[in-house]
């Protein structure tokens, strides 16, 4: 059974370090004395080396040393996290967090930091043990918010503080087929109690009971450990994304600890995160990039990438394009103020989801101005004039608190009345349509164009 003290080198460097060396985490350590105020600080030599210093001579041993160094808009925040999580007596803030540090040689790059406080029994600091980790190119190629990966031992405080953030964490020994846990969640003890299978049938079992179905072929090749020795020559890490079944998204990472001599890794750390929450941040940040506040349709980016997504792919044969404009919206605002504006087309969205969702239909609804609206869908002409009536019924019905009306003009272009070659004919043809709805409307009510 491999074991960390096993993985000493032939320089007799610590395993430890060196899975910290490979990761690119530095340990730091600070005390206090009763008052809470600090009477040592210990900054390692991995974490003076990842930022370019070799020594406590050009690194002393002082928090300025760090502080110093934070990039100007990162310095309040993580200076205020810091003290906060120290002064604390409830121990229930935490320091973690992301920020950018000038190193001596590179220049500005990202790193992780956390730390674990260790508390008298009136809840002042003992000290606090931390780790740095630098997420500089992940931040960089991935151009978001994620944790960089780490790996750690149990049989050290500040590496056993570090595994706490994973769900799972084994060290694997590809030459004996076997592993070793250093953090692992009660829902894959009994997949893994049988050690005796070895760890290539215990990963492909494990995988398959812990993946959603469709993401179950992908996670298996990904954590093949016949194929990946090959698959890692020369690499430091590999990473997927997967989704599991009672976790939600997860990052899966090999990590190399050791090679043999023609390169091929031969000791990899094996961890698993659960990013679930991560995820579901980005993705409400794309849909409100993507959404317009006012109304929750689509927004003009949107619009322009529906647009771009139809000139690079055949129009089906039934699309509909449906061209909408709010009349007198501007005569509105001018004389009633711009909430009587706003209410005109917060009225107008909501009848608009009422017919869609009587009707059933099938498209996405775009704000592309302030009194412009477009539809790209799918809907037969004979529903179309039904949904088109309830429409005007409902729009000449509506009454609100600051205006009493609702007008709007309409202009479809059906694809398979028209046959189009592209998108833009499409829109260009509904916009036809639409003004012509709104000159009909302005001769109607004997008002000039321009009101």
């Amino acid at each position: 059974m491999l074991t960390i003290s096993s993985l000493k080198s032939t320089k007799g460097v610590d395993a430890a370090e060196l899975i910290q060396e490979a990761l690119g985490s530095g340990p730091w350590q600070m005390e206090f004395n009763e008052e809470g105020e600090i009477k040592a600080v210990l900054w390692s030599d991995i974490f003076r080396r990842m930022i370019g210093y070799r020594s406590e001579k050009d690194f002393p041993n002082e928090l300025n040393s760090f502080f110093d160094l934070l990039h100007q808009e990162d310095r309040e925040k993580v200076i205020s996290l810091y003290w906060n999580s120290i002064k604390d007596y409830t121990g229930q803030t935490n320091y973690d967090i992301e920020y950018r540090l000038c190193t001596r040689n590179r220049g500005y790059r990202w790193f992780h930091a956390a730390g674990a406080v260790a508390r008298r029994n009136d809840g002042s600091p003992i000290s606090i043990v931390g780790y740095f980790v630098d997420i500089d190119e992940k931040k960089k190629t991935e151009d978001s918010l994620r944790e960089a990966h780490q790996a750690i031992s149990e049989q050290l405080r500040i590496l056993k503080s570090l595994a706490n953030m994973y769900y799972s964490m084994h060290l694997i020994d590809l030459k004996t087929n076997s592993f070793e846990e250093y953090a692992s969640s009660a829902a894959l003890e009994p997949l893994l109690a049988d050690k005796k299978q070895g760890a290539i049938k215990l990963m492909k079992h494990t995988m398959e009971n812990v993946v959603l179905p469709e993401y179950v072929n992908n996670a298996t090749k990904f954590t093949d450990l016949t194929t990946i020795a090959r698959r890692m020559k020369g690499l430091k890490s590999l990473s997927s994304e997967f989704v599991g079944i009672h976790v939600g998204w997860f990052i899966a990472s090999f990590i190399t600890i050791d090679t043999d001599q023609e390169g091929y890794p031969s000791v990899l750390l094996f961890t698993t995160q659960v990013i679930d929450e991560s995820k579901k941040r980005e993705e409400i940040l794309f849909i409100r990039s993507m959404t317009d506040d006012m109304t929750g349709f689509y927004n003009r980016r949107a619009y322009e990438d529906e647009l771009k997504y139809y000139r690079e792919n055949k129009l089906d044969s039934d699309l509909v394009f449906i061209s909408m404009d709010i009349n007198r919206l501007k005569h509105v605002n001018d004389n009633l103020g711009h909430a009587a504006g706003d209410e005109v087309i917060r009225g107008f969205a909501e009848i608009i989801r009422l017919i869609r969702d009587k009707y059933d239909l099938e498209g996405k609804i775009y704000r592309i101005g302030g009194d412009e609206f477009a539809i790209i869908g799918k809907i037969d002409p004979e529903q179309y004039t039904k949904a088109k009536n309830d429409f005007d019924n409902m729009t000449a019905k509506w009454k609100g608190y600051k205006n009493n009306t609702i007008s709007v003009s309409c202009g479809i272009a059906f694809n398979s009345q028209n046959n189009f070659t592209n998108i833009d004919d499409m829109a260009k043809y509904a916009d036809k349509m639409m003004y012509l709805d709104k000159n009909s409307f302005y001769e109607r009510m004997n008002i000039e164009r321009r009101n």
